[in-house]
């Protein structure tokens, strides 16, 4: 692993951050000091060839990004990637969103580069745990990061620096098992979290209460977004789901905090995006779940919305 640097020792003046997901790619370019985003575009993930398409393809977006502000390889400090796959010491075993099999990502991108120009690579949670932190007013040494999508991810920063575990699966929290049950998840395992608070387990929850509740939700066209809209009408199914949702990440996040004591949770995704009544409602089962001076950890909605992936991306060559 590389160590972290001050930026004082930086002379290249700019780092790219590059999200790479199984649609799309997206591209940021960096000044480093003071660090601001200067340029972003986003193309598609190619559809074949990924074990070289995808290096191509960003290269190519990366010297048009440069050609447009008149930047050349030699001001590039770094390149940083957040890939939806855990990762080690930048070697991938398997990523099946982007078809990759036993990949060395940093040689595979160095490969392409001037050789002054530092590749840095982990899991695209960890990396947005990492953007998110870095974009607090002060960041914090301790962080704790949840995703909450179609699945549910996460990622963890001790000490400043992101906890990727021996295999790389380090914050994989959406398969941290939180409750009794017998449908197998995705993982190959059951009672994950992402069993209960992922976008599907939202919307059939809801659509099983709808059998017992009076509900004001469109079942036929049923989204997050509606149930969630519905829970702030004080809806009594979509309340109901909401609640449920928030239990269990506060009974997740009362396990995480009591075993790495963070300075503050941060809950992101698109299914945060439900705002303040999800914090609040997190917040009133976790000072139940909570033990010793945990309780007090702050929990705050994510800031950085689409972009997380390319600062940190970017933030983590420095």
């Amino acid at each position: 692993m590389y160590n972290r640097i001050s930026v004082e020792e930086i002379t290249m003046k700019y780092s790219f951050g590059i999200d790479v997901g199984g649609t799309n790619i997206k591209i940021g370019l960096f000044e480093v000091d003071p660090f601001r985003l200067v340029d972003k575009r986003e193309v598609s993930t190619p559809k074949y060839n990924h074990t070289t398409s995808i290096f191509e393809v960003t290269k190519k977006n990366m010297t048009d990004l440069l050609d447009l502000h008149h930047i050349t390889y030699n001001d590039v400090h770094g390149v940083g990637f957040a890939i939806p796959c855990p990762v080690k010491n930048g070697y991938v075993v398997k990523c099946p969103n982007l078809k990759w099999e036993s990949l060395d990502v940093i040689s595979s991108m160095r490969d392409l580069l001037e050789p002054h120009i530092k590749v840095v690579v982990s899991n695209d949670a960890n990396i947005a745990a990492y953007g998110e932190n870095y974009s607090l007013e002060v960041p914090l040494q301790n962080a704790i990061f949840y995703t909450l999508g179609t699945g549910v991810g996460g990622g963890i920063i001790i000490d400043g620096k992101i906890v990727e575990g021996r295999t790389g699966a380090g914050g994989e929290i959406g398969h941290m098992q939180i409750f009794e049950h017998d449908e197998i998840c995705g993982c190959g395992k059951s009672g994950c979290l992402e069993q209960i608070c992922g976008t599907k387990a939202i919307l059939d929850y809801a659509k099983e209460l709808s059998h017992e509740y009076e509900s004001s939700i469109d079942f036929k066209h049923i989204t997050v977004k509606d149930v969630f809209d519905a829970a702030k009408k004080n809806d009594p199914v979509g309340f109901r789901v909401l609640d449920r949702v928030a239990k269990y990440i506060a009974l997740s996040a009362s396990i995480l905090s009591v075993s790495l004591d963070p300075d503050i949770i941060i809950i992101g995704g698109g299914i945060a995006k439900a705002g303040q009544i999800l914090i609040d409602q997190i917040l009133k089962h976790y000072r139940v779940f909570a033990r010793f001076g945990t309780v007090d950890i702050p929990f705050v909605l994510a800031k950085t919305g689409n972009d997380a992936g390319i600062i940190g991306a970017a933030k983590y060559t420095i």
